[in-house]
Order: C-alpha cells, then structure tokens, then sequence
C-alpha cells in the first residue's frame, strides 16, 4: 500500500482542559480501500517532521475540519503543521491533495481569496468535465477565482470552484469531502489513484 501523511483536526475538550488531534474514522476506511495507508500527523511541526524523515511517505492528504490561517488570523499548531507538510512535499517532489479546508489552505497560501459561500453545507451538485454528480460539502467559505499555475476542474452552480490542480506542483484539491460518500464515489477514488500513483 502506498503511505501517505495526513493531517488531523484540533478539537478542544472543556471537560478535561486538552486539545486533541482527531480524524474521522470513515477515512481510514475510504483510504484503505483506495489502496493508501495513512500516517497520521500529530499538530506538533517537530513530530511530524520526524515522522516523515523516519518513514518517508509518498504524498500528502490535507484534510478538512475548522478554520485555517486565511480566516482565523491566527497560525495555530495545525496550520504550523500543514505548512511544514507543503514546504516538505516541494523540496520531495511529492503530491499534495487538499480536501475542503486542505484545498483553502492550499489556495490561500499562494494568494487566493477566500470569500464567504452560501447553500454548501450538505449535498449539492457540480460540473466536472462535461459531467454533474453530486457531492457532500461543508463549508462556509470558498474560491471564485484561482491563483495562476492552477486548473479549474470542477464548479458549482453558483460559481464556486470545487476543484483544482496544478501539474508543475503536483497539487490537487477539492473542496467536497470524499470519505462521506456511501458508497464511495468511483471518480474519488479514481482521484486518490490518480494523485498517489496508486494502481487500481
């Protein structure tokens, strides 16, 4: 199975005073069937550091959950993270997959505009390639234009941009949530093959 790092949500427990990585259990799934083994990224930059160096994964999946740096103000441990995590894949030559808040953190740090979006909170269509299907969103916030190097692949009916890459950075993104869909939809687990070199 191919390795690829993947990044983890901060939730906050007032009961016992903690922060918490967490991930929704439905990825290991997805990944596992699409043929990728995740190695879970502690929001802790050294950690994660000396995971990669140790086990030398073949990619990076940015995950979705909670407000990134271009919309809090504030570089928490996450972003810190994810920006080791971008940083990392460039000097390897590594793919990047950006899902929901992945794909903001991706766009945003190259210089595109996050703006506030309406009616994507749940299921709603888009148009990819000629084609419609129906995708499981979640986000207040989104992208009407893409910063230069980057592909429109997939659009919603009001405008927004569902989906990207970039082929010189080997980056793609797509502000859906993959893992949500049962079953599983065969154009993301395509893209998961696709953007790992993962032979179906």
């Amino acid at each position: 199975m191919t390795l690829v790092a993947i990044t983890m949500l901060r939730l906050f427990d007032p009961a016992r005073e903690e922060w918490r990585d967490a991930i929704d259990e439905r990825w290991s799934a997805f990944l596992s069937h699409c043929g990728v083994l995740p190695l879970y990224m502690p929001n802790d930059v050294q950690v994660s550091r000396n995971l990669l160096a140790r086990l030398q994964p073949q990619g990076v999946l940015l995950t979705g959950g909670g407000s990134c740096q271009a919309l809090s103000g504030i570089a928490d441990p996450r972003d810190k993270t994810e920006t080791m995590l971008l940083v990392w894949a460039e000097q390897h030559r590594l793919p990047v997959l950006g899902v929901c808040r992945g794909m903001q953190v991706m766009l945003s740090r190259v210089g595109a505009k996050l703006e506030p979006v309406a009616s994507h909170i749940g299921s709603h269509t888009i148009r990819s390639h000629g084609a419609v299907r129906l995708v499981n969103s979640f986000h207040d916030y989104g992208f009407y234009v893409v910063p230069p190097g980057y592909v429109v692949e997939a659009v919603s009916a009001d405008g927004v941009i569902e989906a990207v890459s970039n082929f010189e950075a080997s980056h793609s993104a797509v502000m859906w949530h993959p893992e949500r869909n049962q079953p599983w939809n065969t154009a993301d687990i395509s893209l998961i093959h696709t953007v790992f070199g993962v032979s179906p």
